[in-house]
């Protein structure tokens, strides 16, 4: 048997109701941000694009390489994983490694594809960062920490064997096209460092804009706290009590006439 505290159920609505108003209701000022025209990089229009082409791309890879590796393809992923004990720590500098190693592969390709035409478009290469005058230091990286929380705890939520089956893809690439709507427009939503060090590292040694500071201090910090705290904060919130026995059966015994009816026949 199993039940859920007072504690676990009211705070499993009050998270869903904040993540309601921070992604429903924040989407709002977020496109009139943007129309605004406060420097961002893109339209309201060119966020719609961008974060579809995350949400579906995503939602392609959790059904091919899921299977195989389970599909982390993001070393804040990885680690919220592994401070939680679902993941060994022996097996997370392999998996960054390699996530790091994608990242600036497919920036590479990018590269080949598009050549410096994407570089002369200042962020063409996909570079992540944020106006100073605009957004302060803290704002970005609790920005990029909420983010991420929102990620992990969807991705825990529907992966959970009490979730139902087969729409993990689907859900987590849902959730993060309204990821991005929302933080796109003050952090370029980056939730993922290898996403992010992959365009820079490119970038950089095309000679391109890139700033490292923030990714260290800023978007990574961000990312791997927010992903550990929404970790933990899923654990405490959907971890049931288990009952071993249940009282009415701890506490009470056969009736001893049944027991004995069989004897009496023989």
């Amino acid at each position: 048997m199993e039940s859920f505290s007072t504690a676990q159920r009211a705070f499993a609505e009050a998270v869903g109701t904040a993540l309601l108003v921070f992604i429903g209701a924040g989407s709002v000022p977020a496109i009139l941000l943007l129309e605004g025209g406060t420097k961002a990089p893109f339209s309201g229009a060119d966020l719609g694009f961008i974060s579809m082409a995350f949400g579906l791309v995503m939602i392609a890879l959790v059904y091919t390489v899921g299977k195989v590796s389970g599909c982390h393809i993001n070393p804040a992923v990885t680690f919220g994983l592994a401070v939680t004990k679902r993941f060994p720590w022996r097996d997370v500098p392999l998996y960054w490694g390699a996530q790091l190693v994608g990242g600036v592969a497919g920036a590479f390709a990018m590269w080949a594809a598009f050549g410096t035409r994407a570089l002369n478009l200042g962020y063409g290469f996909g570079v992540v960062h944020f106006d100073h005058s605009t957004t302060r230091w803290g704002s970005a990286m609790l920005i990029e920490g909420i983010g991420t929380g929102i990620l992990l705890f969807t991705i825990l939520g529907i992966v959970d064997t009490r979730s139902p089956e087969g729409w993990a893809g689907l859900v987590i690439g849902l959730v993060i096209v309204a990821i991005i709507i929302t933080v796109g427009p003050v952090t370029n939503a980056s939730l993922n460092p290898a996403r992010a060090i992959g365009p820079l590292f490119v970038t950089t040694i095309h000679g391109g804009v890139h700033n490292w500071t923030q990714q260290f201090l800023a978007y990574i910090p961000g990312n791997l706290i927010g992903a550990a705290l929404a970790c933990f904060a899923y654990d405490w919130m959907a971890s049931p009590r288990v009952v071993q026995t249940p009282i009415k059966e701890a506490v009470t015994e056969s009736d001893r006439a049944d027991l004995a009816a069989p004897v009496a026949t023989r």
